[in-house]
């Protein structure tokens, strides 16, 4: 990462790497080809891939809650420490710790040599600033402190992989629900699929699917199976 990152402040002066702005072409990125912007992509699917780093990705939202009233209202005005349950990001942030947590137990229990446990947790700055940390509730044996630590991803280059798988796992997802058929993808959305394919997320199903069938309509059909299999409606509850 210090080598990558090095090179691309050398060569784009940008000194840490933001995957919405490069995909966008704003800030440091504003006049990059979008050619030189989509390598920049491939080289960190490329590290990602190669390296097998493992990804737990959570959604939680007003959306996801919605299917869970009951649920919903139990947790007004609920807090665990310092943390509010009703806070959709507070809430998101301790259900993530949670899943990190069972795969990191289940990790080491097939590799017992591979990592030591607990680890040290780090978020990036936004709900908190950088440089602040919080107690968690739960999940010491996999977590150090355990405690949450808020920093500056220009400080900790881990931090640029998670936001990296982040961006690929939703943006690609938009790519494709945006997308209507056509005979094949863009350079950049090739990349762009490429790069999410090769993520080693552990809590998403793989499917595979030729690349002209990938679209709106496929998208929220795989979606509606999924909610089925789940045990819920086809579809969202309605906002009317």
């Amino acid at each position: 990462m210090g080598i990558f990152l090095a090179g691309v402040l050398r060569d784009y002066g940008a000194d840490e790497l933001h995957f919405t702005e490069i995909w966008s072409g704003v800030g440091p990125w504003d006049g990059v080809d979008p050619g030189d912007r989509a390598k920049v992509i491939g080289i960190m699917a490329d590290l990602m891939e190669a390296f097998s780093f493992p990804v737990v990705h959570q959604t939680i939202s007003d959306d996801t809650l919605e299917d869970h009233p009951a649920f919903r209202r139990s947790l007004v005005g609920a807090r665990a420490g310092e943390w509010k349950l009703d806070r959709i990001d507070h809430f998101g942030l301790l259900t993530l710790c949670s899943m990190v947590s069972r795969h990191l137990i289940e990790l080491k229990a097939k590799g017992p040599t591979d990592f030591d446990l607990p680890l040290p947790l780090f978020v990036d700055e936004g709900l908190l600033p950088a440089g602040r940390d919080r107690p968690l509730p739960n999940w010491e044996s996999a977590i150090a402190g355990p405690r949450a630590c808020f920093r500056r991803s220009s400080d900790l280059a881990g931090l640029q992989l998670a936001d990296f798988a982040a961006f690929t796992i939703t943006r690609s997802q938009w790519e494709i629900v945006k997308r209507k058929r056509r005979p094949a993808f863009a350079p950049p959305e090739v990349v762009l699929l490429r790069a999410a394919s090769a993520l080693n997320i552990l809590n998403l199903p793989i499917r595979r699917m030729a690349s002209e069938g990938l679209d709106r309509a496929s998208y929220e059909l795989s979606m509606e199976e999924d909610r089925a299999a789940k045990g819920l409606p086809r579809r969202p509850p309605s906002k009317d």
